[in-house]
């Protein structure tokens, strides 16, 4: 089977499998566990032509012209993948900010010290969809297929003590972890909860400065002392019944107005759920989680 060509644009082969959520991490010995990787999803297709994908069916192959390299010289050819986009700090760490500045480069994109694609699965090889097979089955072939190089890498997984293993993520800064079920086949496109991830999240409490005209968001800020400090905004979270109770109080305390934003007092307390602090100081993916 090969990619199809709509529209003048290819699509890929097969859809990437997406994540379930839960709350917290568990000890189960069905299941694996590897850690999430913070950076962009996507499905790399090696054939007479190589070609990477994100998971919302986007090409990018022009973007990343060292992965393909890497890609091209680590599997044979009617192999796809799928894995994760990363930029590693010098520590090792997956940098997001630097992965996004890389992503949003033109045509001609700069070398990135770090960027290197992480596989985590494999969904056909040597021509063959294997992704009826259990899950070890394919992380068996993945081993056996990949040669890894400097640009694309195989991710590694623990068998247990997945409880101990998410809290040296979380104390690492690390975006979270990942628990698969050992037998579980590669469902693409769907959602299954045989595919876990816990999120590792920063929890503040903040004041409310303002809120949007043309959507429903607020600006949040922390106060230290009598400073305010801003660190972002908070759309996530904010379901019309949070809005009925808390609109009516920013409304009493407006300070001024322009045509797409309202400033008001801090007077309402929220408390925010967060990725990780970006390098401006700001909160990554704000969630409201409750109003004080």
């Amino acid at each position: 089977m090969l990619p199809l060509y709509v529209g003048g644009e290819f699509l890929m082969e097969f859809e990437p499998m997406l994540l379930a959520d839960t709350k917290e991490a568990f000890e189960d010995d069905r299941y694996i566990a590897e850690l999430k990787l913070d950076g962009i999803r996507a499905v790399a297709e090696i054939d007479h032509h190589t070609r990477i994908y994100t998971r919302h069916n986007n090409e990018i192959t022009f973007k990343f012209p060292e992965i393909v390299s890497g890609v091209k010289a680590a599997v044979p050819k009617g192999t796809v993948l799928d894995g994760e986009l990363i930029v590693s700090d010098p520590d090792g760490k997956p940098n997001f900010e630097a992965m996004m500045r890389r992503f949003m480069q033109n045509r001609t994109p700069a070398p990135s010290p770090g960027l290197t694609f992480v596989a985590f699965d494999i969904l056909k090889k040597c021509g063959e969809d294997v992704r009826r097979l259990p899950l070890m089955d394919r992380k068996e072939l993945l081993e056996q297929t990949l040669r890894e190089n400097d640009l694309i890498k195989r991710i590694r997984y623990v068998d247990h003590n997945f409880i101990p293993f998410y809290s040296a993520v979380e104390r690492a800064a690390l975006e979270g972890i990942v628990l698969k079920l050992r037998n579980s086949r590669y469902y693409s496109g769907a959602r299954r909860d045989v595919w876990q991830r816990v999120v590792c999240y920063s929890r503040e409490t903040v004041f409310v400065t303002g809120y949007s005209r043309k959507k429903l968001a607020w600006s949040i800020a922390l106060k230290e002392d009598d400073r305010l400090i801003p660190v972002g905004v908070v759309e996530y979270g904010l379901t019309e019944t949070v809005r009925k109770r808390v609109f009516p109080l920013l409304q009493r305390k407006i300070i001024r107005e322009t045509r797409d934003f309202v400033f008001v007092e801090p007077h309402v307390q929220i408390g925010v759920r967060f990725r990780n602090w970006t390098s401006t100081g700001k909160m990554r993916l704000a969630v409201l989680e409750y109003v004080v």
